[in-house]
């Protein structure tokens, strides 16, 4: 039996995600797809499932042999929502650390390769705001296409600097959060 449930979560909010994914792990409920605020799982026996997530990003290295990277280490991969990738892998008894990103420069290189990823993305985003809108000799008047379309540029920019700012506050705050 499939069962969808639609949840939002962001970048900072990757424990709360987790921690939704585990719980419906022991409820039965073993994830199939992720989508955007979409969730796909398939009926399954309760189990004690751990899940990760890392972005890949603009890497060179191509998707198969990235997944056997985790797939070596123990991780079985779930599914892939842009360039985010889902990992999961039962829990034991034995293993005290299962995450995948057990040190500073790993949890941090997965931020650094998402901030590169925002730069080149917003690039065209904050030209097009800041750069070509001022320029552009079209009136910038109630109640024109032109308004309406800066309004919710604006917005996005906004919304934007807003992720990479909480992306690179998590970024700095990790030297502290994790042992080496």
């Amino acid at each position: 039996m499939k069962k969808v449930v639609k949840k939002l979560f962001f970048v900072w909010n990757e424990n709360k995600e987790k921690d939704f994914l585990e719980e419906m792990a022991l409820k039965g409920y073993r994830l199939t797809d992720v989508g955007f605020g979409r969730y796909s799982f398939e009926q399954d026996e309760p189990k004690k499932l751990i899940y990760q997530f890392d972005f890949k990003g603009l890497g060179r290295m191509d998707e198969k042999e990235y997944l056997q990277i985790y797939e070596d280490a123990g991780w079985d991969f779930v599914s892939r929502f842009g360039g985010w990738y889902y990992f999961s892998k039962e829990r034991t008894e034995k293993e005290i650390d299962l995450s995948i990103f057990n040190n500073n420069e790993s949890k941090r290189a997965k931020y650094r390769r998402l901030l590169v990823f925002l730069a080149i993305t917003g690039f065209p985003l904050y030209y097009q705001t800041f750069i070509f809108f001022p320029t552009y000799s079209q009136v910038f008047e109630f109640p024109g296409f032109y308004f309406f379309f800066r309004i919710i540029m604006y917005i996005v920019v906004c919304l934007h600097i807003f992720a990479v700012l909480r992306i690179v506050i998590m970024y700095k705050r990790i030297k502290s959060q994790i042992k080496e």
